[in-house]
């Protein structure tokens, strides 16, 4: 059974490797072939094939995507990660297309809990944001141009 801090290690390098360097392979090394997400947007996909997409969607509308890990929390078999995702909205449109692309900057916390198996790896995740508060950064709620 792996150690908490084991777990820890597991998400610094999911952090650092993936998210903030875009090496969506090291989903792989974490994940079971089954994970379950919550809170991340349906993308008709299941289990560590619907992570990665989902990561590889935010790293193509947030190219200079990072996040930084504010607090840790360990406890058993899971880990909480209070998170600071930070990144310029320049590549795709998010959110399925409804927010364009403005280059506007994206700087906003959330908080994911991560549940691992006795092999150290993230069965479960929830994931939690204030999503109204990134849509508006974003500009989704900005009048239309004039035109």
């Amino acid at each position: 059974m792996a150690t908490p801090e084991e777990n820890k290690a597991v998400l610094e390098r999911y952090y650092e490797e993936c998210l903030n360097k875009g090496n969506l392979d090291v989903i792989y090394e974490g994940a079971t072939e089954d994970h379950i997400s919550h809170g991340t947007a349906p993308n008709d996909k299941e289990g560590v094939e619907h992570l990665k997409e989902w990561v590889r969607l935010q790293r193509a509308s947030f190219p200079d995507l990072h996040v930084t890990v504010d607090d840790w929390i360990l406890e058993g078999n899971k880990v909480v990660s209070r998170f600071t995702a930070r990144g310029t909205h320049t590549g795709d449109d998010y959110a399925g297309g409804l927010i364009p692309a403005r280059g506007r900057k994206l700087e906003i916390s959330g908080i994911v809990i991560d549940a691992f198996d006795d092999e150290g790896k993230i069965f479960e995740s929830w994931f939690s944001m204030d999503s109204f508060d990134l849509a508006q950064q974003l500009g989704a709620f900005d009048a239309p141009p004039a035109g």
